[in-house]
């Protein structure tokens, strides 16, 4: 005992005479002893109790192993018609069967459809016919419930249809070449056609068609109608034959014609001497159908119009006699040149519809246009050029002195107004018609050669004021669309038992 006190003391004295260094060294120590004590200990009960915990989960069943894949997949789409158009469906619901996604549905199909024969188009191979009727597959129950459903329209995800209504262009304007003519519009018809066969029938709809003379409005019902199955029936046969007879195009074209009738707007008011478009109409009427989701998709975006003051009407009509007198001055008569003008216009129309009647006869599309000043830009004279045919433009009669045809004469009676005056009338039937705003959504269609500055521009405006979202559309975003959701629907049916 003696000696192990003698020892202490001596360790003790050599630790006070190595001084703090020593110190140090042993205070880590200590540390490092004491931290490997508390972690063997930890890992050990840690073992203890995975030694007792119970099994794992039994295996994934096929069924669940594909719900799952779908909603990672839907965590992961976002894409657009021009970039990525494949975009999986998304359901929102408070249901206790949220879970239970059905197939995907098979795709309606038409004698006009992307998806069907008839006339093979222009180097387009797309049906024309009226063609006999729609397979859509469908069940009554569409997703189920009656809660909020977000589907994917045109390549745009996650977009509330509830109560929804299309306000869709289908003027010869959406007709033309440049835009895919009867191929990208059967596309256009085929996606709503898809979207309306999805909604369950909690869901209401609406669709109205515009175009051609202002204020040619084609509804499909005065108001919404419940997404039943007979009603989604009436509304294939209805909207089937929409611009697929190039002889009967435009809002006449569907399977049966309700007119708009514009209300005096007063009350909610509206500038009565604003003149509005008629793509602005349409969202009108559909705003009175108490939509919550409008999908708008047109080839224009015109803003307003509004009577031009007499004295700004008068400073124009001065002018445009001194340009009159300018050209009789230099031997031009100006109601010379309307004459030949109308004389060499009416002979490019009537050639035209030579060509298209050749066409027809071949099982081609024809020839759409909306003016026949069209027939004369340079990228429909190459099509006529790849078809075989040729439409000279005679200008003898109705040419300045550079040789530059005199395409107008006269002053309009109207000036467009900013865009800001549309924003406000839209504004305005929101607050007048609607408790809660409707989301407005636009699709701008153009051709690849168009520039549509003043449309785009416009279209954002009026879809960031009303919280929508928007998307240009082209014929090949069109035509990506159709092959990803075709292959889509080829998928489906494969996994069907």
């Amino acid at each position: 005992m003696e000696r192990s006190s003698r020892g202490v003391r001596a360790i003790w004295k050599r630790i006070v005479q190595g001084g703090a260094p020593l110190l140090i060294t042993l205070s880590v120590h200590a540390l490092v002893v004491i931290m490997a004590g508390v972690w063997v200990v930890h890992e050990s009960r840690q073992q203890e109790t995975t030694r007792f915990a119970p099994t794992g989960r039994p295996k994934a069943s096929d069924q669940e192993r594909e719900v799952e894949h779908r909603l990672q997949v839907a965590r992961k789409s976002g894409g657009s018609a021009s970039a990525s158009p494949v975009s999986a469906q998304r359901i929102l619901s408070s249901s206790s069967q949220a879970l239970s996604l059905p197939a995907l549905p098979e795709l309606p199909s038409s004698g006009a459809s992307l998806f069907g024969g008839g006339f093979s188009g222009v180097g387009s191979g797309v049906g024309v016919g009226q063609g006999s009727g729609m397979a859509t597959g469908l069940s009554n129950g569409g997703l189920g419930g009656k809660g909020f459903v977000s589907l994917t329209f045109l390549g745009m995800t996650n977009v509330t249809v509830r109560k929804v209504v299309f306000a869709v262009d289908v003027s010869r304007d959406l007709m033309d070449i440049r835009k895919g003519g009867f191929k990208a519009f059967a596309i256009i018809r085929d996606e709503m056609v898809r979207l309306i066969s999805q909604l369950p029938p909690g869901a209401e709809f609406g669709v109205v068609l515009y175009g051609g003379a202002t204020g040619d409005l084609n509804l499909f019902r005065p108001m919404l109608a419940p997404a039943t199955l007979a009603n989604k029936e009436a509304f294939f046969n209805w909207i089937r034959t929409v611009n697929t007879d190039p002889d009967r195009l435009g809002t006449r074209s569907a399977g049966g014609y309700v007119p708009w009738k514009e209300k005096s707007g007063e009350a909610l008011g509206l500038d009565a001497s604003l003149m509005v478009p008629n793509w602005v109409k349409a969202v009108r009427a559909a705003l009175e159908m108490k939509a919550e989701t409008v999908f708008l998709v047109t080839g224009s975006a015109a803003t307003g119009l509004k009577q031009r003051s007499e004295e700004r009407l008068g400073v124009l009509e001065q002018r445009n006699a001194a340009y009159k007198d300018r050209l009789r001055r230099g031997g031009i008569d100006p109601e010379t040149v309307a004459r030949a003008r109308g004389a060499a216009l009416a002979k490019a129309r009537k050639q035209l519809q030579e060509i298209n009647d050749q066409l027809k006869a071949q099982g081609k599309s024809p020839f759409i246009v909306t003016e026949t000043k069209r027939v004369f830009q340079p990228d429909f004279q190459a099509a006529l050029k790849r078809a075989g045919f040729a439409i000279d433009l005679d200008t003898t009669g109705w040419a300045d002195p550079q040789g530059k045809p005199i395409w107008e004469l006269g002053v309009s009676q109207n000036e467009k107004v900013d865009f800001t005056a549309i924003l406000n009338y839209i504004a305005r039937l929101q607050a007048g018609l609607l408790k809660q705003r409707a989301e407005i959504h636009a699709f701008l269609f153009v051709g690849p050669d168009e520039k549509p500055k003043d449309p785009l521009e416009n279209l954002t405006a009026l879809v960031k004021r009303n919280g929508g979202k928007f998307e240009l559309l082209t014929g090949k975003g069109l035509e990506e669309l159709a092959e990803a959701t075709s292959g889509q629907a080829r998928g489906a049916q494969i996994k069907k038992p």
